[in-house]
């Protein structure tokens, strides 16, 4: 109408005059912006560097000045001391107590986080749509709460636009908790997971799993429930996890080796439960060489560093188990286990195993 045409030509005519009563709300709302913007730059940037390192954010308490205020807010006093902005910025809001405006609390670190998990996500996800094909790795661990998590891992070949050579890139997607070691439990698991980033089950030509009956079982597991749903998803097993369970089976097989590494667990055994004997021991030995090391375990490396420490140190482990013997103050079955740890060292069986 003429009247709004009117209206909005008076409106822009007087928007071009200086010195309007809204011009100083303006650039105080713009300042006030800026300046939160300049804050949580470095916010951000300090979340992102934990993140990358696996470090963890969170101490004792969340205040500045602290000793045990974690991480996070210690990075930003590092910052502070460097950077007057920041520095003047912890001075007016470190400490401000519930409900006032900081951006320095553990609720805007987690919210970034959160933040920063739904990008790389989306970019992973991105990455798989453009594959089309992919396979999978599940397996299952107690975390330090002795909850049990699946841990969800997809592989797929990465092309980029740009480059001419593709890669092959692993994923880790997510951790499910409390689904139990049931197969059924699993396969609802897997594809409630693939549902929920937007993947197709019929997309997936591998899984890989450990060789326990739930996973790799030819009639119900976890990869022949998932082949009756998809035939194209064939099924290896983890390289790892089979040579390690070859390599245990055969040391449990051979009497004289099963008889010489619980020797070398009984010997770190007698050390470890005492801190005086274990101060004897590494005082014995030389600034080059470990102290016993664990015998047992489900990792066939756990054998190898405990036969290497006990060979490199042989000499040092007999002068220390023969002091004990000797010593008149320490208790009789004290002596009496380090002479018999003694008199079972020096057999030629012993020197033999751990040379061979």
């Amino acid at each position: 109408s003429t009247e709004h045409v009117q209206s909005s030509s008076t409106f822009l005519n007087r928007s071009k005059l200086k010195n309007r009563i809204d011009k100083g709300l303006q650039l105080q709302i713009q300042n006030e912006m800026n300046y939160w913007r300049n804050m949580l730059q470095r916010v951000v940037a300090v979340v992102k560097k934990l993140g990358s390192r696996g470090l963890p954010f969170r101490g004792k308490n969340e205040k500045f000045g602290s000793n045990k205020n974690g991480n996070f807010m210690m990075c930003l006093e590092l910052i502070a001391e460097f950077d007057p902005f920041m520095s003047n910025h912890i001075d007016a809001y470190g400490n401000p107590g519930r409900g006032k405006t900081s951006y320095l609390s553990s609720t805007i670190c987690e919210e970034f986080i959160s933040l920063i998990a739904k990008k790389v996500l989306s970019v992973i996800i991105d990455e798989l749509n453009r594959s089309k094909y992919f396979s999978i790795v599940v397996d299952s661990t107690p975390d330090i709460s002795h909850v049990d998590e699946l841990l969800f891992v997809i592989r797929y070949v990465k092309r980029e636009i740009q480059e001419d050579t593709p890669a092959e890139v692993e994923r880790f997607l997510k951790f499910i908790s409390n689904i139990g070691h049931k197969a059924k439990d699993m396969l609802n698991a897997v594809i409630g997971t693939l549902e929920e980033f937007g993947l197709n089950l019929q997309d997936c030509r591998g899984q890989s799993y450990d060789t326990a009956a739930n996973m790799s079982g030819c009639y119900s597991g976890l990869k022949t429930r998932i082949q009756n749903l998809n035939p194209l998803a064939i099924y290896v097993p983890c390289g790892g996890h089979s040579l390690n369970l070859v390599e245990l089976s055969a040391v449990d097989s051979i009497k004289e080796a099963a008889f010489f590494f619980d020797y070398l667990e009984a010997i770190y055994d007698f050390f470890a439960k005492s801190t005086y004997r274990w101060q004897l021991m590494k005082q014995k030995l030389k600034p080059n060489q470990k102290v016993v090391k664990r015998a047992t375990g489900t990792r066939w490396s756990s054998r190898y560093n405990a036969c290497s420490s006990f060979k490199n140190s042989w000499e040092e482990i007999m002068e220390t188990l023969n002091d004990i013997e000797n010593n008149n103050s320490e208790k009789p079955i004290n002596r009496r286990k380090a002479a018999g740890l003694k008199n079972n060292l020096s057999t030629f069986e012993s020197v033999f195993m751990a040379v061979f």
